[in-house]
């Protein structure tokens, strides 16, 4: 079930109009697979505030053993992944450091678990969930791996739903039985995030 569409779009320069077509790409995706999904609820471009922070989630799939975040990586061209997990861009004969979207992601969850474990009234509930990052790349990004091979964290736009889903299935094998959070209780915790988002202002970008 989709707990929360994007924010409206309020205008911008070329950069944030992209970024608000690549949300808005990847919303219809979510919602194209999950719209009826009794599995997967789906919160698109959330924001909540936690301590002297606010952390940015560009997708969040709530499911029975967590959470995983989607990380959209709004670029195209030709990207190399070292072995340290550190991304460059090459475009135009241009290169561009992009430092890790993995990392960025992850700092990300762990926000938004700050922010979950200061409002249960159960201490360390949030430590039996799984908190799992997403980055998702255009589907015409050529990707360079690092030596180690590909990373199950990145893939790209088309390959979400079977990420996902492989992912769902690994959490049910691993648990040997039903996950923490039953279907009320994920659709709680979603409902609440979604009343705990943080509208933008004019000047955030998506």
């Amino acid at each position: 079930m989709i707990l929360k569409e994007l924010d409206p779009f309020h205008g911008g320069d070329d950069r944030a109009l992209a970024a608000r077509i690549s949300a808005d790409r990847m919303a219809y995706y979510l919602r194209r697979f999950y719209r009826r999904s009794t599995q997967v609820d789906v919160l698109n471009g959330l924001r909540v505030r936690t301590g002297g922070s606010i952390a940015r989630v560009d997708h969040l799939l709530l499911h029975d053993h967590g959470l995983l975040i989607v990380e959209r990586e709004d670029v195209s061209g030709a990207i190399g992944i070292d072995d340290d997990g550190q991304w460059t861009l090459t475009r135009d004969g241009a290169t561009e450091i992009l430092g890790s979207p993995i990392t960025r992601a992850y700092v990300q969850a762990l926000l938004l678990k700050e922010f979950l474990d200061k409002r249960v009234r159960q201490r360390g509930f949030f430590d039996k969930l799984e908190l799992d990052v997403l980055v998702v790349v255009a589907d015409d990004c050529e990707i360079e791996w690092p030596t180690t091979g590909r990373l199950v964290e990145v893939c790209e736009r088309e390959s979400v739903f079977d990420r996902v889903s492989r992912r769902l299935e690994q959490c049910q094998q691993e648990a040997q039985g039903p996950g923490p959070l039953t279907q009320v209780e994920r659709r709680t915790l979603g409902n609440f995030l979604a009343h705990s988002h943080w509208p933008r202002s004019d000047m955030e970008r998506i």
